[in-house]
């Protein structure tokens, strides 16, 4: 299974942990989750320690890998942000991260476990943030937020993915 070949990587099993959190900001997994059925590899942190600084891709902080029964899995590519507003943050960067996170750590560096075809992958890109951003004008003007939920899907495997918001420390439930 997906979960303990992860778990016997020599590579990635260096970057598992047991939670998605940062500076207050994180995601929670469920206690009806069985401990067993779900892995959080630190995506950020493998980047940072296994590649220079130069050519260093941007990438989200984790990826939380849920099995949901059989061949069935669910991925989680979640970018923490422990901000009060979007002005300082560059929209195309925080895109950049769930599409470099396709393009180089499940494609290339990775790809035997993320283009198996003995799995079954649905996946949800999160973008977890509480900024506290209202609408100066009502008449339709829109939100940087709006702007980042926006931007072109991200593509993986021929499919399409678009950003979801969340508010700081939803729970990923059991599969179903």
């Amino acid at each position: 299974m997906l979960i303990q070949e992860i778990l016997q990587d020599p590579v990635l099993s260096k970057f598992l942990c047991d939670d998605c959190e940062e500076h207050g900001v994180g995601i929670n997994v469920s206690d009806a989750v069985n401990r067993n059925d779900y892995i959080i590899v630190r995506v950020d942190e493998y980047y940072n320690r296994t590649v220079r600084d130069n050519i260093r891709p941007k990438s989200p902080d984790c990826l939380i890998i849920q099995h949901c029964g059989g061949n069935k899995f669910v991925l989680y590519l979640v970018e923490l942000k422990a901000i009060q507003s979007l002005k300082t943050e560059k929209l195309s960067d925080i895109r950049e991260k769930f599409q470099s996170c396709f393009d180089d750590f499940m494609s290339d560096r990775f790809r035997d476990y993320f283009y198996n075809t003995d799995y079954d992958f649905t996946i949800k890109l999160l973008f977890i943030s509480d900024p506290k951003e209202g609408r100066k004008d009502p008449k339709n003007k829109t939100t940087r937020m709006d702007n980042l939920l926006a931007l072109p899907p991200c593509s993986f495997g021929n499919k399409k993915y678009l950003l979801n918001h969340k508010l700081p420390n939803p729970t990923i439930q059991p599969c179903g």
